[in-house]
Formats: C-alpha cells, structure tokens, sequence
C-alpha cells in the first residue's frame, strides 16, 4: 500500500474513529484502526463490536492494499506536524509515516484478524434527517436513559419513525423525554428500535453539528448512520454502525398527561435559579417541595437540611387551575429544564402524586415528564 492524503482528513478520521477504540485485553487488535485503499478511497475502521465506525474520503493511492496499526500515535504526531500532505507506505510489518518534517514507523498487524463491521446490503428500510436537527434531538433526551442492568430496554434511546416524523424517547421510570421532529422528504419506513445511550453519545460527539442530512437505514439486528459532506470536494463519507437493543420499551406514551390540573407559566431561567438555590439546601434526597398558590400566582419553593438549614423563596407566574403542593428531585427537574430552549415554560401538575408535565412554550415538539417524591 502507498498513498498520499490531505493531513486535515486524515486526522479528522483518526480523531472520530478513535472515539470507540479501548483497551481491550481480550482483543487487542481493537485498540487498533483498519487503514484500507481501493481506486484512490481511503477508509479508516474502528469498532468495539457493538460499534463500528467507517470514516471515507479521497486519496492519491500509487499502489492499493490495507493495513492495521495504533491510531493514536499517528494522530499525536499529525496533532504537532508541519505541512498539508501525509505520505504512508506499508513494508512489511510496518507502516512508514513521512509528514512535514517528520517520518515515522508504526508497527502493524494483519488486516485478515480485523473483525468485518456489517455494510449495508441496500435493501433496508431508510429515512433521511437533518444531521444538526437529529444530533440536537438527542442530546434533548439521551441523559434520561436508565442504567438498570434488569431492564436493559430502557438503558438506550427509543427511536420511532415513520414515514414523515422522527421520535426519540428516553427515560428512567422517573423522567421521561421525548423530543419528535419532522421531516422534509418522506421516507419509506415505519419502524422502532432501541439505540444503545452510548451510540447515541457517540452520535452526537461525532456529527454534531455538521451540515446536511444523515439517512437512517434499520434492519432487524442493527441501526445505520450514514453521513456524507456535500460541501466538501472530497466528498467526506461518516458511516456509524450499531446493534440494537433486543426488548420491548415500555408504553412511554400512557405516561405522558394529556391534561393538566394546574398549569404554571414562568421565565425558564429564573425557575432554574429558584431550584438551583433550594437544591444547596436539599441533602442527599435531592428534594425540595413546590407549593403552588393559584389566587396569589406565585410558587414557594422549600428544601431543608437537617446538617445545613433550610431555604425558601418565591416566584411570581402565570397560573391557571388548582392550588397543589408536590415535591421533586430538583436535579432531575433541572435537567430537563437545562435541555430546553426559549425563555418561557409551562409547567403542569396533577396533584401531588401524578406526573407532571414541563414543556416549552416556544419549541413544539419537546415534552419532558417527571414523577413526584411520594411522601
């Protein structure tokens, strides 16, 4: 093998497939990345084999072939080298690295012991998204995946998605949230899966914010991201390949109210302060209790620290039904609260048991529910 590449893609490879590189001591050959070059492509492979990743993009290959070596010492020295082009030439047992005014040898391995990441067959089920819509969406709800090892369906993202919108859900079985998103182009699937919440991390960390669309293709045992760059001329191809959770989610939707006994319309940010301020005082149980007072249209907010103190403070809002009194875990409230945008939120409780209903007032589609402290 022998080619010449582009340093800022080929350390842009090195950094995203090095997202799901470990330290594996069973496999070891999984601490390292697949390099391959065919017709002048150039791929680089990782997976942790409940991942894999494949970066593509274009090269100057002299002589085709593939090899596995250690990324991350390629990527440490294109991190500190000179020059646009990297040279790389494998002889051997090695891989010759020539960049600016460095060279280097890496020691590989065969590319035969690599394990094969699953490629599309091109028949499956797909949809197309906005990446930076679909990113954003997840990052709205990944935080509220479970971490119960008994419940596996609930430790990942639950994606629902039909032929003209998007939804994804998580939840812990004390919050839930749901963000839904529509399409502009209809696809051709109706289906769910469940996304493992690191794949879902590793989405967001690795898309992000990117222009243009990634299509979603599902089939039976696995989910498929595929992201391709219209903006660049070498046509920068991401590809994340990911088993599904096996199981069956819970009917989130039973959860969500769809009415309200008391609704409460107040400044995002200044809620967020109020609860802030009453959680220093919480303790260990995260609690602070609400008291809504509907004719005086204001909310009290009170924690206690039987080490500490107490707190208590007041804020004025917009508030339509009965008075309630309820308690929550103020982190858990605060999160939901930190994932959503816009100024205003309208906040709906139903009594001091039922579930209650934060959503905002100027971004449809976002929903986020959280349970009451019992007392």
């Amino acid at each position: 093998m022998q080619l010449v590449v582009l340093k800022t893609h080929l350390k842009e490879g090195l950094e995203i497939t090095e997202h799901i590189i470990g330290k594996s001591s069973l496999m070891p050959i999984l601490n390292n990345v697949l390099l391959s070059v065919k017709k002048g492509e150039v791929k680089l492979c990782a997976t942790d084999l409940q991942m894999g990743i494949t970066f593509r993009f274009q090269g100057t290959a002299k002589e085709d072939g593939e090899v596995v070596f250690p990324g991350r010492f390629l990527a440490s020295l294109l991190a500190i080298s000179t020059g646009d082009q990297v040279s790389l030439t494998s002889e051997g047992q090695n891989l010759s690295v020539s960049t600016g005014d460095h060279q280097a040898t890496l020691k590989t391995l065969g590319s035969d012991e690599f394990p094969i990441i699953p490629s599309l067959e091109g028949n499956e089920p797909a949809l197309e998204v906005e990446t930076s819509i679909l990113c954003r969406g997840l990052s709205q709800v990944v935080g509220m995946t479970g971490q119960s090892q008994t419940r596996p369906e609930i430790s990942g993202v639950l994606f629902v998605l039909a032929k003209k919108e998007v939804r994804v859900v998580a939840t812990d079985s004390f919050r839930l949230a749901e963000r839904k998103f529509l399409l502009e182009k209809e696809g051709n699937v109706e289906q769910s899966f469940i996304l493992p919440s690191k794949t879902a991390r590793e989405l967001i960390a690795i898309l992000g914010e990117r222009p243009g669309k990634t299509t979603i293709h599902v089939s039976s045992t696995q989910a498929v991201f595929d992201y391709e760059s219209q903006e660049s001329p070498l046509k920068l191809h991401i590809q994340i390949v990911s088993r599904v959770i096996e199981g069956e989610y819970p009917r989130y939707e039973d959860v969500i109210p769809s009415s309200q006994k008391t609704s409460v319309v107040v400044p995002r940010a200044e809620l967020l302060n109020h609860l802030k301020a009453a959680g220093i005082f919480a303790g260990k149980t995260q609690e602070v209790r609400l008291v809504v007072d509907s004719p005086k249209k204001e909310i009290t907010f009170s924690s206690e620290n039987t080490e500490a103190g107490s707190h208590k403070s007041v804020l004025k809002g917009e508030i339509v039904g009965e008075s309630v009194e309820a308690a929550f875990n103020w982190r858990f409230l605060s999160e939901g609260l930190m994932h959503m945008r816009g100024e205003r939120v309208e906040f709906g409780l139903n009594g001091e048991d039922g579930p209650a209903l934060v959503r905002p007032t100027e971004q449809e589609g976002y929903v986020y529910v959280i349970m009451p402290i019992k007392a």
